[in-house]
């Protein structure tokens, strides 16, 4: 087993604050701004790990109700399905269209898209824009992208030629998205602009994805590959926005999962390695409990399928994003 690294250090210290956040506050104290934050509504931006179909079904293990019909607010050690983004959103009340069985307003909103990338953020921020007029302070959105990214320049750059010299062309092209990523948010977040959590993407070698790979590609030197271009594609992501946090809130997806593999049982994981659905489902949103491998389970399995992850890493997400809205200086002024 791989030492914990700083940053993975950093995720379980954060993790263990977020819960302790909400212990503190369950028995009437806590850490909360001076002025609390109150946003008005929520922008959701990203790729599969924050999108929900307008019939509620994400990319992760979709719960289902007795009648077999989707459960998508399921939050339970049974059947849970809530998304990272549903976490946070629940801080402040929130209400998504596309998961709404109760008719509540709805003030939370999905920009997230199936195989989006970076390039693909500003068009999303452009979609939001054009409904929503103009944001400002009272606005809270969050951001998770890049895996896609990755997974674009490994199969069709580096995979047919898995030189040094494309490797350092891969890690170039991923370093200048990641740096365009954050200069667009930090651009959003100046003059009084909307309040960002920002998370860093997935380590694509953790997954069971990498492991394929490793297989398929023996000499390819896979699992390093996919995580220095993960790395590098998150590193020029915070070192692009500015450090003062008033405006925005950086969540460390990748230390987490580091952490989650490297410690399994502190995080509530008893499998880090395998995908809980079936095959057939992956790269879709039709995985529920019903379609999970032998003895999979949508509660401690890191990985809902090859690439994307499930309800306990979204719940461990989803903590510590809650932790920063609600703990960052956010709001005007």
């Amino acid at each position: 087993m791989k030492a914990m690294g700083k940053r993975a250090q950093r995720a379980l210290q954060g993790l263990a604050a977020a819960l302790g956040v909400l212990l503190l506050a369950a028995c009437g104290g806590g850490t909360e701004q001076v002025t609390p934050f109150e946003p008005s509504r929520y922008m959701v931006f990203g790729d599969e790990l924050s999108y929900m179909t307008p019939a509620g079904t994400k990319y992760t293990v979709n719960a289902l109700n007795s009648d077999g019909n989707i459960n998508c607010l399921a939050d339970g050690s049974n059947q849970p399905s809530r998304l990272w983004t549903q976490v946070l959103a629940s801080a402040f009340s929130f209400v998504f269209a596309e998961c709404n069985p109760n008719a509540r307003p709805v003030s939370a909103f999905i920009y997230a898209n199936p195989g989006a990338k970076a390039a693909d953020f500003e068009a999303q921020v452009a979609a939001a824009r054009a409904v929503h007029g103009s944001f400002g302070c009272h606005d809270l959105m969050s951001v998770l992208i890049g895996a896609n990214d990755v997974i674009d320049l490994f199969e069709n750059v580096y995979l047919p030629n898995p030189t040094s010299a494309n490797k350092t062309a891969v890690l170039n092209e991923l370093t200048a998205r990641g740096a365009r990523l954050g200069q667009l948010i930090a651009a959003l977040t100046d003059n009084n602009g909307p309040n960002f959590i920002v998370s860093t993407a997935p380590l694509m070698n953790l997954t069971p994805y990498a492991a394929q790979m490793a297989i398929a590609f023996p000499n390819a030197d896979v699992r390093n590959a996919l995580h220095d271009f993960s790395e590098n594609f998150n590193t020029a992501l915070r070192v692009n926005i500015p450090n003062d946090g008033s405006r925005w809130g950086l969540v460390e997806l990748d230390a987490l999962l580091q952490a989650g593999v490297n410690n399994p049982s502190t995080y509530g994981l008893n499998n880090t390695g395998d995908a809980a659905c079936l095959p057939a489902t992956w790269g879709t949103t039709a995985c529920t409990t019903n379609t999970l491998v032998t003895n999979g389970n949508a509660s401690t399995w890191l990985w809902a399928s090859d690439k994307w992850m499930g309800w306990r890493a979204h719940l461990n997400l989803g903590n510590f994003a809650r932790s920063r809205a609600k703990d960052n200086p956010f709001g005007c002024g």
